[in-house]
């Protein structure tokens, strides 16, 4: 609901300041501002259903781009993520897996998992914002001052997919550090029987 209201929000403003600078009429606007979102959603949805089709073996947990150093966590700390990442929503239900909470927080079959599941949100995320300013590009059946309704949709695409990459890295120095720990004790109660 959060993230409606943020949309509808902006294409008021948008449309609101399109009105004053360019010489389309407010609904006119607004219709070109809500065209451009759906472009977005819609590249935003390819990314996601994209990203979930890599094979896990191309997202290996040791990956150094999937590693948040202490110096990352931190920076998130600073940001005082915790108490704002349970308000952004978490659609990991369209997937099969919610990342959410953690349900089963000593088995190292479901950690595992759940730190595959982050890493493909990390890198559905990241390239949403990156293909979300594919919209910019100029089409032939697309009014002239396109960039002017496009580029701060591509903005807002930006804001909304970044905190939840924000959060899954955040969320993963922890999940490592709870894996590591699982898969110590379980290695060691295999060992003593």
């Amino acid at each position: 609901m959060l993230y409606i209201i943020i949309i509808a929000i902006c294409w008021l403003v948008f449309a609101g300041m399109q009105t004053a600078f360019l010489p389309y009429g407010f609904f006119q606007s607004l219709l070109w501002t809500v065209a451009a979102t759906a472009a977005v959603v819609v590249l935003d949805a390819l990314t996601a259903s994209v990203s979930r089709m890599l094979p896990a073996k191309w997202l290996p947990r040791e990956a150094k781009i999937f590693e948040v150093n202490a110096k990352e966590k931190r920076f998130y700390e600073k940001l005082k993520i915790r108490k704002w990442k349970d308000r952004i929503p978490e659609i990991g239900h369209f997937t099969g897996f919610r990342k959410n909470k953690l349900d089963e927080p000593k088995s190292l079959a479901y950690l595992e998992r759940f730190l595959l599941e982050s890493r493909y949100g990390e890198v559905g995320h990241f390239f949403s914002c990156l293909i979300g300013f594919l919209i910019l590009l100029p089409l032939p059946f697309l009014p002239r001052p396109w960039l002017a309704f496009s580029l701060p949709v591509a903005i807002v695409n930006v804001l909304l997919n970044l905190p939840s990459l924000l959060i899954l890295r955040y969320n993963s120095y922890k999940l490592k550090i709870l894996y590591v720990s699982t898969k110590k004790k379980e290695e060691r109660a295999a060992t003593a029987a």
